[in-house]
């Protein structure tokens, strides 16, 4: 787990524990059991092989023979059974957490463009009872409830944006955006946190048509691994010429809307917010002794501050510092009239000039934010996933419909970027291309790393038995249980219905340093017993016999003490995959090793020169 990189790697340093209990079994528990163990005192007279009670019933010995009479078909319905997990594997869904109830989510609202904000309060406000008559009233103390009934612990919005330096930290666009803020009180005899989304998804959208509304239901946890994005599937669109980006995602978010499992489908930025449009003549106002610098500053003094152009600073003597700039009070520009009439000075005039003597002024609409990703203009798409649906399925099924879409006809570039799709058709060699992002890059750049470091994983494991095992053979045996267990991985996630994660990847690589200890004490034993002179199929069945009940114990504490966290109990929903991966694997593995890996035993391992002849 030392190799991972990215966001997801503090979330995997298990080393000082497993230091910790390799110091405890090597130091401590040998000096208890001198302490609190007793010797036998006729155990140096009893023949382990009878009177100990570790000789293997006639049952046992019977069962045990006959499979290793049908060691070929058992060995090959192992392996029909692994390639059934790996194809299954390939179906199965994939996300990057498991989505868990935070008891609490986001409602974007964008109301047409250039809305007034006094407007889409109003239209908040009514969203709001909405809200509230869906829910019940707000409730915020949770000491002393006054509305039982109401599953509503706090409603808080946050309307339009504030042009200066706090536009960097929301959301919203213009005064025509929102966001909600809902915390529910998280009873557990009330509609859960996705269930209260769906159902306010399909009121609000009905209630509220010419609204575009977006949710976010994600975590903390969610939020830090997708890097604070509002949706699990984005769309970035580059390239040059804002309208064309425009048409592009128009097409691409048609796309999405028809690929099943989505929802909440927008594009983030908008082209059509109403603009003013000023037309200096440069030649009237060279004539006045003014650039068009002086004009673009004493507008921008108008309807803003000098701040952004010319700033300057007072510091008091508290050592607090503030700007100090010109502007105009808000309510002296009240309408285009009273824009014509802002005197312009500059430099090189005598006079201020009204600024309709040298410019002219025009209605047009554009941009409401510009976004850029490395210098390029970006236009992003970003989609929900919709409730029964995983992240990783539906990302794949918004691939494949946009590499086939006539309208784009992309082509696919991979790149140390990720796969850059140039876009094709009316748009080709134009020079715009788009990329699928957020949670969907994160998550498969984690499994990627995930594999890679299973893999670095095997083979420290295999490197290190052939050092202690002086045999190149029987460590491929003893990591065969790693395979088995994986079956049983397979399974589990199947019959929970739980897809593939993070938390799910780390069980797997837990589950294969448990399982492989299953073959280490079975195999050393056997391998013993073949230096004393049993034969191999000897040395097998008693190795399989003796090592039954450590083997046992050992698998029954593990998914045991892991139940509670299986079912949600301990640890929340967010552990709940890493337990069933490992109960699966274990759960497996633990069979399968007792019957599958003597089988390969029996088929590696050469019988010793003088052997013990078996009757």
């Amino acid at each position: 787990m030392l190799h991972f990189r990215g966001a997801d790697a503090e979330s995997q340093r298990p080393e000082s524990a497993v230091v910790a209990s390799y110091l405890i079994a090597m130091f401590v528990i040998p000096a208890f059991s001198a302490k609190l163990l007793r010797a036998d005192p006729n155990a140096a007279t009893k023949n382990p092989g009878s009177d100990s009670g570790l000789e293997s019933p006639a049952w046992f010995e019977s069962m045990f023979g006959n499979l290793l009479r049908l060691r070929h078909v058992v060995v090959l319905v192992a392996i029909v059974m692994l390639a059934g997990a790996g194809m299954t594997l390939t179906t199965m869904g994939q996300e990057l957490f498991p989505p868990v109830d935070s008891n609490q989510f986001t409602i974007y609202a964008r109301l047409p463009s250039g809305t007034r904000i006094e407007i889409t309060e109003r239209v908040v406000a009514e969203i709001e009872s909405s809200i509230m008559d869906q829910l019940g009233e707000p409730d915020p103390d949770p000491e002393d409830e006054k509305d039982p009934d109401s599953n509503l612990r706090i409603l808080i919005s946050n309307i339009g944006v504030l042009m200066d330096w706090p536009a960097a930290y929301t959301p919203n666009n213009g005064p025509m955006d929102a966001f909600i803020l809902v915390q529910l009180k998280g009873d557990p005899a009330k509609p859960n946190t996705f269930e209260t989304v769906d159902a306010l998804r399909e009121r609000l959208n009905r209630e509220y048509p010419s609204v575009e509304f977006a949710f976010d239901t994600g975590g903390m946890m969610t939020a830090a691994m997708n890097f604070g994005l509002p949706s699990p599937i984005q769309v970035q669109v580059s390239g040059f010429d804002l309208p064309t980006m425009q048409e592009i995602a128009g097409h691409i978010k048609r796309v999405i809307e028809d690929t099943p499992g989505t929802t909440d489908v927008r594009i983030a930025q908008r082209v059509d917010y109403p603009q003013i449009g000023i037309e200096v003549d440069r030649v009237k106002a060279a004539q006045l002794g003014l650039v068009q610098e002086d004009v673009i500053k004493n507008v921008v003094t108008a309807v803003n501050s000098s701040i952004g152009f010319n700033p300057a600073f007072w510091i008091a003597s508290n050592f607090n510092h503030y700007f100090i700039g010109a502007q105009y009070e808000e309510q002296n520009i009240t309408s285009l009239e009273t824009l014509r009439d802002i005197p312009i000075t500059g430099r090189g005039s005598k006079q201020p000039v009204p600024l309709r003597n040298v410019a002219d002024f025009y209605r047009t609409t554009g941009p409401a934010v510009v976004n850029h990703h490395n210098i390029t203009r970006v236009t992003d798409i970003f989609a929900n996933v919709a409730t029964g649906h995983d992240a990783g399925s539906v990302a794949r099924a918004i691939e494949a419909s946009l590499q086939s879409s006539q309208d784009l006809q992309v082509t696919a570039d991979v790149t140390e970027r990720g796969t850059v799709y140039d876009i094709g058709a009316d748009y080709k060699d134009r020079g715009f291309t788009f990329m699928i992002k957020g949670e969907t890059k994160t998550m498969r750049s984690a499994f990627w790393q995930f594999l890679k470091g299973l893999g670095i994983a095997g083979l420290l494991v295999y490197l290190a038995m052939v050092a202690q095992l002086r045999s190149f053979s029987i460590p491929f045996i003893i990591l065969a249980s790693v395979p088995l267990g994986f079956i049983g991985v397979v399974a589990a996630l199947k019959i929970t219905d739980t897809n593939l994660s993070i938390p799910a990847f780390m069980g797997i690589i837990m589950m294969t340093g448990i399982v492989v200890e299953y073959s280490i004490i079975l195999l050393e034993f056997a391998n013993q017993r073949v230096r004393d002179g049993l034969s191999v199929r000897q040395a097998i069945q008693e190795a399989t016999w003796i090592r039954l009940r450590p083997i046992l114990m050992t698998s029954l504490t593990t998914w045991l003490a892991l139940i509670p966290m299986a079912i949600g109990a301990a640890g929340g929903e967010a552990n709940a995959p890493l337990a069933r991966t490992v109960i699966g694997g274990v759960l497996a593995a633990t069979v399968l090793t007792l019957v599958v890996v003597p089988c390969l035993y029996v088929f590696v391992k050469r019988e010793p020169a003088t052997a013990t002849v078996s009757t």
